[in-house]
């Protein structure tokens, strides 16, 4: 099965490619975990991933330049087009697959979908999002060059955010997720890039991902982004 979603990551990877709007994404959420062994290049790292969730950040505003339809994209691979919720977000869904146009949200934020019309798509708007946008990595994979979140900005993201999870399940994903990079960046020797990133936060974020950790025992952690 994993073999066969990788796959599946990858065709949906190279249409949007060959589409010419892949350099204008960024790839985020657990998917980033398996790229980013292009990056540690470490057979100790594990890519193992818990979620069939694939998100593209589309940053706002947006730079693409090309109009397509996502859904028409990728409807022959057995997508279908559903809306999440009442909100009225679109999520192309596959029994391997699942996948979601994110954009951040600004400001005192909105309930209603962002309309992408260069994608055809409604994008949720979520908080936190432009932490990532401002910390990128290009990845090169398969003959693709993509972008997503410095292993360090993931990580740190991650510690804000799995606290506002409402399921048990996805909340011990993202902490699972984000200790996982962030100790095979300590691995890596990386810790300078790891409180370089950090130290560049907005103090009340800082405060807030200490209080997390500490939060479930992650003294450790702490530590190393306190120096």
């Amino acid at each position: 099965m994993e073999k066969k979603t990788n796959s599946l990551c990858f065709e949906i990877l190279h249409r949007l490619n060959k589409a010419g709007v892949l350099q204008y994404l960024i790839l985020i959420g657990s998917w980033s975990i398996y790229f980013y062994k292009y990056y540690f290049k470490s057979k100790d790292y594990s890519t193992y991933i818990r979620t069939k969730d694939m998100d593209f950040l589309v940053p706002i505003p947006s730079k693409l330049s090309k109009e397509i339809n996502v859904f028409e994209l990728f409807k022959d691979l057995g997508f279908l087009e559903k809306y999440r919720g009442s909100k009225g977000y679109i999520v192309l869904e596959h029994p391997d697959l699942s996948i979601e146009f994110l954009v951040p949200e600004r400001g005192r934020g909105s309930n209603k979908p962002y309309f992408i019309p260069q994608l055809s798509i409604n994008a949720q708007p979520l908080r936190f999002l432009d932490f990532l946008i401002e910390n990128t990595i290009p990845i090169t994979a398969e003959g693709l060059y993509l972008k997503v979140p410095h292993p360090a900005a993931y990580a740190l993201h991650k510690f804000i955010v799995f606290k506002r999870r409402s399921k048990a399940e996805k909340y011990e994903r993202d902490i699972e997720g984000a200790l996982r990079v962030f100790n095979e960046l300590i691995r890596s020797k990386k810790e300078g890039q790891v409180r370089l990133i950090f130290e560049r936060m907005h103090k009340k974020w800082q405060d807030k991902i200490i209080e997390n950790l500490k939060s479930i025992g992650e003294l450790e952690v702490v530590g190393i982004l306190k120096g």
